[in-house]
């Protein structure tokens, strides 16, 4: 009689101690010490789930968990990992409707790690990003990352934009080129002389607008009148006609 009393005040215990999981809602502020677990209950419908796990980096939290079909464990469906360290995310399927038990155990080496955290099962539509799996000490410590990135971000740009007044001249330098007859226009090739005031000489940007790479009298690829094909990128360089 003694030991049904002592089994039943365990039992009462331990279904005491389990928390209510709602699909697809956070559970915050958890809880978990050393040489302790945390049991959950969920009534879930058929399908794909996730149990995630979240918590603040300083917390150095190590976990693993445990899903199975009845609170005291003895047939379980899926575990996060099978050895010493941190395991804070698992997934598994049920075929039908079901209620499961999760587990969260504390999981470093010499069982001396605790923290809060927090938990939730999740369908595939509802699995938190990024953003959302953060808490709000981290989003302030990102914000603050962000904001001080800015000044250096803004002072680069600042220097490339200086860099490019500095030397506004760059843009317009150009080489003279002999063009084929088919790269001049229409309206020209008649007209062209090679004893006389006009020639086939045109004019060429020194470097494609585009990528930026030297033209050369060899590397230039006509396309079509007044038009060239940078041999790096492919992009069409220009050509203006040169009276002489």
């Amino acid at each position: 009689m003694a030991s049904f009393i002592v089994s039943l005040f365990i039992l009462v215990g331990t279904v005491s101690a389990q928390a209510s999981l709602v699909a697809n809602i956070t559970r915050e502020n958890e809880y978990v010490s050393s040489f302790s677990d945390n049991d959950y209950v969920a009534d879930l419908e058929a399908g794909h789930w996730t149990v995630v796990i979240n918590s603040d980096s300083f917390w150095n939290l190590e976990v693993k968990i445990t899903v199975a079909t009845d609170s005291a464990y003895t047939n379980v469906i899926v575990e996060s990992g099978t050895d010493y360290g941190n395991f804070p995310r698992i997934d598994f399927n049920l075929a039908s409707n079901s209620t499961v038990y999760i587990r969260v155990s504390e999981n470093s080496v010499y069982s001396d790690k605790s923290g809060f955290y927090r938990i939730g099962v999740y369908d595939d539509a509802h699995i938190p990003g990024f953003f959302q799996s953060l808490s709000y000490f981290e989003l302030i410590i990102l914000v603050a990352a962000l904001a001080s990135l800015i000044p250096v971000i803004l002072c680069v740009i600042g220097i490339r934009r200086s860099r490019r007044t500095s030397f506004p001249q760059r843009g317009t330098e150009s080489i003279l080129v002999e063009a084929p007859m088919h790269a001049l226009p229409d309206d020209y090739q008649g007209s062209v002389q090679t004893h006389g005031s006009r020639t086939t000489t045109v004019r060429l940007p020194m470097t494609c607008p585009s990528c930026g790479a030297q033209v050369s009298h060899e590397s230039v690829d006509w396309t079509g009148p007044l038009e060239a094909q940078c041999g790096y990128c492919g992009a069409t360089i220009r050509a203006t006609f040169e009276n002489i």
